[in-house]
């Protein structure tokens, strides 16, 4: 197991590029691998040009670091969950073209998180984050959690288009001789263990799998190691936040309550050796994100004895 980081942990404005100072932080602070990201259409048909890739891949290699996996942003890919064909065509072409980015880049893998059933919409943009939307200064409080659903919801006929889309991005990404790590998150329509393993079944390909990500699966009260050895070779690469287990879903690890020495074996025990890449929020202290590599560094050498 290695520790990495993503770049959009350092990166100025948003999750968005240029990536090339972050790349030099990551390096610097002494991590082994970087994640990328494309963040939108923008980037992707202006920033990662074919000049701009080898630059990156220079950069990432002299940094004596590795891409552990390209992200591609839900802007760019949101129409993989609708119904509406050409919506859904849009998006896979754009998945086709990030993940064609991300072969150029030379990763092994592509990330991408679960969609949102279309029309969702709660107290935040991100209707995921309504866990936590006391803290985003909405002009009028309640406690009671709410989101709303499109008065047609359909869960059987989102399902159905969304085992397709997922089929389809993983047939695009084995064709392209790499891996798919879809992500979880609360309120998508994957959004835990026991659903990725659902739509694994239907699926059934190798190319598919998921990006662990400690954080959100946290958030849903599922017991990490437990959700490990549920997903066994299924995880390609883990996202490491730690949780206070009330509000705060986003600390370097060491920082809260998340049994890391549990995960850490759970995930020797399944033979996981890939990444785990630190993926925080832009602190205005970078040394905490530091800490939080020492802190894991440690323990998985406690664990694993190496």
């Amino acid at each position: 197991m290695k520790v990495g980081c993503t770049a959009w942990s350092f990166t100025e404005k948003g999750y968005g590029a240029p990536y090339e100072d972050a790349i030099k932080i990551v390096g610097q602070m002494g991590f082994k691998g970087v994640e990328l990201i494309v963040w939108s259409e923008e980037d992707m048909n202006n920033y990662y040009t074919s000049s701009k890739i080898e630059e990156l891949k220079r950069l990432v290699a002299s940094n004596g670091l590795v891409l552990s996996e390209v992200a591609i942003y839900d802007s760019v890919v949101e129409g993989l969950s609708s119904l509406d064909r050409v919506e859904k065509e849009k998006a896979l072409e754009n998945f086709m073209r990030a993940t064609k980015i991300a072969k150029e880049l030379g990763s092994p893998l592509v990330n991408m998180v679960a969609q949102l059933p279309r029309g969702l919409r709660g107290p935040t943009s991100n209707p995921p984050h309504g866990v936590i939307y006391i803290q985003t200064g909405a002009s009028k409080f309640s406690p009671k959690l709410k989101l709303s659903l499109p008065e047609d919801f359909d869960w059987d006929a989102i399902w159905n288009n969304y085992v397709d889309s997922i089929r389809q991005c993983t047939e695009i990404v084995a064709d392209h001789g790499m891996k798919f790590a879809l992500e979880e998150h609360c309120h998508v329509i994957v959004p835990h263990t026991d659903s990725f393993l659902r739509l694994w079944d239907h699926v059934k390909m190798d190319a598919l799998g998921c990006n662990f990500d400690t954080g959100w699966q946290f958030m849903q009260r599922e017991y990490l190691p437990m959700s490990i050895y549920k997903l066994k070779d299924r995880i390609f690469h883990v996202h490491v936040k730690d949780s206070d287990g009330l509000l705060s879903y986003g600390l370097p690890p060491g920082m809260g309550i998340i049994d890391w020495r549990g995960v850490v074996k759970a995930l020797k025990d399944v033979g996981f050796n890939g990444f785990l890449s630190l993926e925080l929020s832009r602190y205005e202290d970078p040394s905490y994100i530091d800490e939080g590599r020492r802190y894991l560094e440690r323990v998985i050498s406690e664990v694993i004895g190496c």
